[in-house]
């Protein structure tokens, strides 16, 4: 479940995507940015937030940037200390549906997704 407490109130709203990063300035945290953007629409149709976290704050990045806000989500959340770069996604339920290392795919994302048993019923219902 989500631990961290400002994350809550997305629970049954939206999935999160949490990009981890130690600088705002991070290349990877920048490719994910683009490849996002590059399947805006299907973001924004899966319900899909990008959170950017860093050690003392976050911002949320997509659908739109938001003003950066004091947090703890970087220290509560983030497993993988050995990389500069680690992404977490956060289904409806507001558990972990996925974290790696590396610049996650629109195709990859959408995918797991669209395999989710709450996507799947949405789909079923707009047919």
């Amino acid at each position: 479940m989500i631990s961290a407490q400002s994350l809550s109130e997305y629970k049954w709203k939206n999935r999160l995507l949490v990009v981890f990063t130690s600088s705002d300035k991070s290349n990877e945290f920048q490719n994910q940015v683009q490849e996002l953007n590059k399947e805006i629409q299907g973001v924004n149709n899966r319900r899909l937030k990008l959170i950017h976290a860093l050690p003392e704050k976050h911002q949320i990045i997509l659908p739109n940037v938001s003003k950066w806000e004091d947090s703890k989500l970087y220290s509560q959340m983030r497993e993988e200390k050995t990389s500069d770069f680690e992404i977490i996604l956060i289904g409806l339920d507001g558990g972990v549906k996925l974290r790696q290392k590396e610049i996650l795919k629109t195709k990859k994302l959408f995918d797991l997704i669209d395999s989710m048993p709450m996507r799947q019923a949405k789909l079923r219902k707009n047919k």
